[in-house]
C-alpha cells in the first residue's frame, strides 16, 4: 500500500480530485503502463510498492486503474484471493484516489491489504480508514564472505542436488507440509510452481534439493538471485541473492538439517558472485528470527498486512463469497 507521501500522521480527507477518473477494470494492456507506476513510485518511496505475486499477475480479474484526464495512470490495486495490494502515483496522491482504490478493494473481496516498506505515511492512510495491523513480516540481511562459500556437511547417505525435471511433485509435497500453517507459502500449488519457474530470475541450480538415502526429499532450499532485489551499502544500491524458500519436511525435522541447508544456498550464492544476501521472515515466528541473528541477518525493512473492515467478498460473477486462499509473498 503506498498511497500518501513521506509525511506521518493521518492523512485528512480530501477532495477528489477533478482530473482523474473513477477506479476501472485494469487490461492486460495495461501492464506496461503499470510497471511505469511501479517504478515511479519506488523511486520517491525507496520501496517496491507491491509483493512478487502482485506484479506476475498485472492486469489480471479484481485489478484496477485509476486514469487521469490526460490518459496516464494515477494508482493501481488489485485483489487475489483475499488480500490486496495499491499505490498511488506519488504526484497523485492526498486527492481521494487511493480511498477511491481502497473502496473498489474491499468491494472485490480484500479482507486484509499489505503496505510494503511500513512507511510513517502508510501508517496514516491506514488509521485514517480503520485498518488494523495484524501481521509484520521484516526483510533482513547480511553480507556474504569467502567464509560462506564453504560446503556443508550432511548426515552419512543424504546426497545434495540441484533441482531436475520431475521433481515438482517431491518439491510440493515437503513445501505444503513444511509450510502447513503458512497463510501464503503453504497455498503454493502446480500452477503456481510453474508459474514462479516461468519467470526469468528462476535458475534451476539455484533449488537445492537435500535427498535421504531411502529416496524422500528431506528439504530443499530455493534461492533466488533477481536483478532488482538490491540493498543499499554505503557505495550504493547493491545486486543481493535471496534466502526464497527454506524447507525441511516434517519427516525430517530434529535433525539438524535446517543448518547445513542454509550453509548450502549460501554457498550457491557465493559462488555466484553475490557479496549480499537477504530473506523474509514473519515477526511472530520468534525461532527463525533468533537463528536468522545468530547467523549474522540484521533487520533492512519491515512490511505491514492489515484487516480491512466491513470487506465485502464476491466472488468472480459478483456474488457474495467466501473469501479464497491468499497466495501472495
Amino acid at each position: 500500500m503506498s498511497e500518501t507521501p513521506t509525511s506521518s500522521g493521518p492523512i485528512p480527507e480530501a477532495p477528489a480530485d477533478p482530473d482523474r477518473g473513477e477506479p476501472s477494470e485494469a487490461q492486460p494492456s495495461d501492464a506496461d503502463a503499470i510497471r511505469s507506476l511501479l517504478a515511479d513510485t519506488a523511486a520517491v518511496d525507496g520501496v517496491t510498492p507491491m509483493s512478487e505475486t502482485f506484479r506476475m499477475r498485472l492486469g489480471d480479474p479484481r485489478s484496477y486503474v485509476v486514469r487521469a484526464a490526460g490518459g496516464e495512470l494515477a494508482a493501481y490495486g488489485a485483489v487475489v484471493g483475499s488480500t490486496g495490494e495499491l499505490l498511488v502515483h506519488p504526484d497523485r496522491r492526498r486527492a481521494g484516489v487511493g480511498s477511491a482504490v481502497l473502496d473498489r478493494l474491499r468491494h472485490a473481496g480484500a479482507t486484509e491489504i499489505w503496505a510494503h516498506g511500513d512507511l510513517p505515511a502508510a501508517r496514516g492512510f491506514a488509521e485514517a480508514h480503520g485498518l488494523h495491523s495484524i501481521r509484520l513480516l521484516h526483510l533482513l540481511g547480511r553480507s556474504l564472505t569467502d567464509a560462506d562459500a564453504a560446503a556443508p556437511t550432511f548426515p552419512a547417505g543424504f546426497e545434495l542436488a540441484s533441482f531436475r525435471p520431475g521433481d515438482e511433485d517431491a518439491w510440493l509435497a515437503v513445501n505444503a507440509a513444511a509450510f502447513a500453517s503458512h497463510p501464503e507459502q503453504g497455498q503454493v500449488d502446480a500452477a503456481a510452481l510453474a508459474a514462479l519457474m516461468a519467470q526469468d530470475w528462476f535458475d534451476p541450480s539455484g533449488l537445492l534439493m537435500l535427498w535421504a538415502p531411502d529416496g524422500r526429499l528431506a528439504a530443499s532450499h530455493w534461492t533466488k538471485v533477481d536483478p532488482e532485489q538490491v540493498v543499499v551499502t554505503a557505495d550504493g544500491p547493491l545486486p543481493a541473492g535471496e534466502v526464497y524458500v527454506l524447507a525441511v519436511s516434517p519427516a525430517f525435522q530434529g535433525r539438524g538439517l535446517a543448518g547445513p541447508m542454509t550453509a548450502a544456498g549460501l554457498a550457491h550464492l557465493t559462488a555466484r558472485g553475490l557479496r549480499h544476501v537477504v530473506l523474509y521472515v514473519d515477526d511472530d515466528n520468534s525461532a527463525a528470527m533468533a537463528t536468522y541473528r545468530r547467523q549474522g541477518f540484521t533487520p533492512l525493512a519491515t512490511d505491514r498486512q492489515y484487516a480491512v473492515p466491513h470487506a465485502v467478498t464476491r466472488d468472480p460473477g459478483g456474488s457474495p463469497a467466501a473469501a479464497g486462499p491468499d497466495l501472495t509473498r
